[in-house]
């Protein structure tokens, strides 16, 4: 009984370590997610239909000027992304549409409440955050 009792000690302190090493590392997107390129060109209109849609999905979290400081985000960890910092990691396009669609944590997948098109749209608009290319 007593050797149950310590393997089953044992595992949940595995799972429990696995748990937050996972959480704690960075939020990697797949080799294929990179790869992705935006099929809708960043023009005023796609930048402005971003906008809209950031404002009310986005803004909550990520801040008005995608600082990572909206009024929801004090007690979230990890934080949400700073957009005006987090290209100089250079994230593609397609690693933000594949954590736009998938969520972690905090972080809702937006796979079923919004197009692939708007998610589009809304990395064009975060693009205007900072000098991405």
């Amino acid at each position: 009984m007593k050797i149950h009792h310590w393997l089953l000690m044992l595992f949940l302190a595995i799972g429990a370590v696995v748990v937050f090493a996972h959480e704690k590392t960075g939020w990697i997107a797949p080799a294929e997610a990179k790869k992705m390129k935006n099929p809708i060109k960043a023009t005023k209109v796609s930048i402005q239909k971003g906008k809209e849609i950031y404002e009310m999905k986005c803004a909550l979290c990520h801040g008005n000027t995608g600082d990572g400081k909206g009024p929801a985000s004090a007690g979230l960890d990890p934080k949400p992304t700073n957009f005006k910092e987090s290209h100089g990691e250079k994230m593609t396009d397609g690693e933000h549409f594949w954590k736009i669609t998938q969520g972690r944590g905090a972080m809702p997948s937006y796979e079923k409440n919004l197009t692939a098109e708007e998610r589009w749209h809304v990395i064009n608009y975060i693009n205007r955050f900072s000098k991405h290319e």
